[in-house]
């Protein structure tokens, strides 16, 4: 009998990295959705101030894609967000199609496995598409307010990498712009630590097939578990305790430490912007429906 979940989940980039990181994270998350019993980061009002911001960061730019006046969003900004809407103002990628701009676009796939019919949901930041037939192009963008710029390496092995260039191409027959390619779709991270240097991932094929091996893989082992202990904690290694049990809010009722991780040394390699923000994440009734 396969895991039960929560009968509005649909699995995520998020779900799926808290799987990869720590399979318990998974379960007392997902599985049991437990409120949160202790602060990721410290000093609390600094995490709380860094998440404010991101989110106001990313209304910016949702009115100013909608072509709100950017002189009045950018009015009386504070600092840090007069920086970053300035330097998204100055160095949003030129060269993204036109035709067709949606923000904050929620999309899902199906996606079989042997327990069933399940759910691949994505969050899109910016979706920008153009071109007529073989020509056509899509990129999806995607804003970082993180301090640091996260290497390329560490970006490919992301479940955001996987997830959201195959959502989107395994939801586009459904979509105005019609099916897409794999090998014309491209996932871009925009840094407001670095917003001159975008980092860049093409897709193809090989890849998509891959990612949905990947994705089979990783729900075949989740939904084999039945219980708790089948889904172990991360070893018990100070690298693991200084990078993700420091940071995760269950680590007291793992019983790998009490007091919160130092924002200043939060590993911005090891976590997402999505774990920072402590969002159980989706749910089917908030995503867009597509038939299976």
């Amino acid at each position: 009998m396969p895991l039960k979940l929560p009968s509005t989940f649909a699995f995520s980039q998020s779900s799926l990295q808290s799987y990869v990181n720590c399979p318990r994270r998974f379960w007392l998350a997902y599985v049991e959705q437990l409120a949160w019993p202790a602060l990721e980061a410290s000093p609390y009002d600094e995490q709380e101030q860094q998440l404010r911001l991101g989110g106001q960061f990313h209304q910016l730019v949702e009115r100013a894609e909608a072509c709100m006046p950017t002189e009045l969003l950018a009015d009386g900004l504070d600092y840090p967000l007069d920086e970053w809407f300035e330097s998204y103002l100055r160095h949003r990628p030129d060269d993204l199609p036109t035709e067709m701009v949606e923000v904050e676009r929620e999309l899902s796939a199906p996606l079989a496995v042997e327990a069933g019919q399940y759910r691949l949901a994505a969050r899109y930041d910016l979706i920008a598409v153009g071109g007529e037939g073989a020509d056509r192009r899509a990129v999806v963008l995607d804003w970082k307010t993180s301090r640091r710029v996260i290497s390329h390496p560490t970006l490919a092995q992301r479940m955001q990498t996987r997830v959201y260039p195959y959502v989107l191409v395994e939801a586009s027959a459904g979509l105005p712009w019609g099916p897409l390619a794999p090998e014309q779709v491209e996932m871009r991270y925009w840094f407001t630590a670095a917003p001159a240097d975008a980092v860049s991932f093409g897709y193809s094929s090989e890849l998509h097939e891959a990612n949905r091996a990947k994705f089979e893989q990783l729900l075949g082992e989740i939904l084999s578990g039945e219980r708790e202990r089948d889904f172990p904690k991360v070893a018990d290694t100070d690298e693991n305790r200084k990078r993700l049990c420091g940071y995760c809010i269950y680590r007291s009722r793992c019983d790998r430490g009490v007091e919160a991780g130092e924002l200043e040394e939060y590993d911005e390699e090891a976590f997402s912007d999505e774990d920072l923000e402590m969002a159980l994440e989706f749910t089917l009734d908030e995503v867009q429906e597509l038939a299976f």
